[in-house]
């Protein structure tokens, strides 16, 4: 069967992303905004982190008119620019594709020394559909700019490893281990993390509580990054719910 990704990225961009992942979190207060030679690195990565028929625009102020405030949410503040994820209105598996695209520009901003905050659901459409060519639709929006706690990442929740597996995650390979653990620190929306992974022979399995959805996209491109020194193959299974990634003479810790 036909992966439903395409795994395009290069060594140097998922090795930037791997080192990004610790520093990376959801971040809702800013102190200041990206700078011009900040933008113009971020406009130079949007071209380059999306899957076919996603595409990702900067737009530089305004991000308070965009997001919506909701009761008891931690409320943005210090945001002015913002990310619109978009895809082509008939674009097969447009969420997974945009999350892994979205994932890759978060990761981007937060090796710059940015972060930012998917929103999928609660922001003023009216606002980001502006930003769509007649042919696309908007699949969430991502404020940015520079934290204002710069180790926020210290103060991310995420669920233990064994939340995530049937069996125990220590005892599978150590690429496999590592695959699990980078899935773990993927954001996801309201934080649940709905995924679950297995081991069995040379195959780590992924299956999400719906494939086509960001919240799978974001755990795959994470699952990519942590296997970007080894020899992988990925399929989907028969069920067209299941990833599959198998390595082959996988680099051991000694």
């Amino acid at each position: 069967m036909d992966l439903p990704f395409e795994t395009i990225y290069k060594k140097s961009q998922l090795t930037r992303w791997m080192a990004a992942m610790p520093r990376r979190f959801s971040c809702r207060h800013f102190k200041d905004a990206a700078d011009i030679s900040q933008l113009a690195v971020l406009e130079y990565a949007a071209e380059r982190v999306c899957q076919k028929g996603i595409r990702i625009a900067i737009i530089n102020g305004g991000a308070d008119d965009v997001v919506v405030t909701l009761p008891l949410f931690p409320r943005f503040k210090g945001h002015d620019q913002y990310a619109v994820i978009l895809a082509k209105k008939d674009l097969p598996n447009a969420g997974l594709l945009a999350g892994i695209s979205g994932e890759a520009f978060a990761l981007e901003l937060a090796a710059q020394g940015l972060q930012g905050c998917w929103i999928t659901g609660n922001y003023r459409r009216i606002v980001a559909v502006q930003a769509a060519l007649e042919d696309e639709q908007v699949m969430a929006v991502m404020p940015f700019g520079v934290p204002k706690d710069e180790e926020g990442a210290r103060l991310t929740r995420r669920k233990i490893l064994t939340a995530f597996s049937p069996d125990d995650p220590t005892l599978w390979p150590y690429w496999a281990y590592r695959a699990a653990e980078s899935m773990r620190s993927a954001p996801s929306a309201m934080n649940r993390q709905p995924w679950r992974v297995s081991f069995s022979g040379s195959t780590l399995s992924f299956v999400g509580n719906k494939l086509n959805s960001i919240d799978s996209g974001i755990a795959v491109l994470h699952i990519e990054c942590s296997l970007v020194d080894e020899a992988r193959a990925w399929r989907l299974a028969a069920d067209n719910k299941t990833l599959l990634v198998q390595v082959e003479e996988a680099h051991e810790p000694v």
